[in-house]
């Protein structure tokens, strides 16, 4: 995802990372928290997303970050993130994409699938929740306070603890004591608590059941944000929604346990009918 474009939506000014071949079914990465330090615009994010995540490799993938906004304005909530999606999207695809959320993303995909069905062919929800509750609630204050002190080591630390388990656990502990993290400027700083407000404020229960698309909800067993039941609730309140746990992970399953996480994913494309995704066997069966 090599293509740097910029795209006007709800006022706003949203850099954009285009791959793949635009004549393929197109997929939008919706992105989660880490936008708030880490958007699309800058070099290094661009850098991780040079390939195409696996799930999205037989479609033509959208990355976009959300806008930037004035100290005096309001936090967002996330129907006003979704709306800003939305705009993107009406700009960058001609049809219904497929969407793949994680975490406060997958919040704002709840509220794009249910308010703007004509965008949305399908959907998967990774590690989040339909509202937050006082769990999610803890940590994210806890990652705020640290990047508002500017405790760079210890945001880190403390978001590598809710991430990951066992060995990748272990192995990152080992990294971030070789090589302590960067620091990040104050817009940046500004765009995370923005976030953060919009993840703790979360609430889309009334619209959960307007979602008429496919959709897949995958938990991590030990995720500290949004646990299984958060998800199974999820799940239950999406007409006929499927959810799966992923044994022994946590927040971060999709980077920590990539070809599990897109087995389940191919598995729900290709029996939603997704264009280019054949049938076979399943390689991550549900939960």
């Amino acid at each position: 995802m090599q293509r740097l474009r910029w795209v006007d939506a709800e006022g706003r000014r949203l850099p954009v990372l285009v791959g793949g071949d635009p004549a393929a079914p197109p997929a939008v990465l919706v992105p989660g928290l880490s936008d708030g330090l880490t958007p699309v615009s800058l070099p290094a994010t661009q850098a991780l997303l040079r390939e195409v995540p696996l799930p999205l490799r037989h479609f033509f993938a959208i990355a976009v970050s959300y806008g930037d906004r004035q100290s005096d304005e309001p936090p967002p909530s996330t129907a006003d993130l979704a709306d800003e999606v939305a705009g993107a999207l009406e700009q960058l695809s001609d049809r219904p994409a497929w969407l793949l959320a994680h975490s406060m993303g997958a919040m704002v995909a709840q509220h794009l699938a249910a308010t703007r069905p004509d965008l949305v062919a399908g959907l998967v929800l990774s590690a989040t929740t339909g509202v937050a509750d006082e769990r999610l609630r803890t940590v994210l204050t806890e990652w705020q306070d640290a990047v508002v002190a500017r405790d760079w080591t210890g945001f880190a630390r403390a978001a590598l603890d809710a991430s990951y388990t066992g060995r990748e656990h272990a192995r990152r502990q080992v990294l971030l004591r070789a090589a302590p993290p960067p620091g990040h400027p104050d817009d940046r700083i500004a765009r995370h608590v923005a976030l953060t407000a919009a993840a703790l404020h979360h609430d889309a229960r009334e619209v959960l059941g307007d979602i008429a698309r496919p959709t897949l909800v995958l938990s991590g067993e030990h995720d500290p944000l949004c646990p299984p039941d958060a998800g199974r609730t999820l799940a239950a309140a999406i007409p006929g929604a499927r959810f799966a746990v992923l044994d022994g992970l946590a927040h971060g399953f999709p980077e920590q346990a990539p070809r599990r996480f897109a087995g389940h994913v191919l598995d729900f494309l290709a029996a939603a009918g997704a264009p280019g995704i054949g049938s076979a066997p399943s390689s991550a069966a549900p939960r």
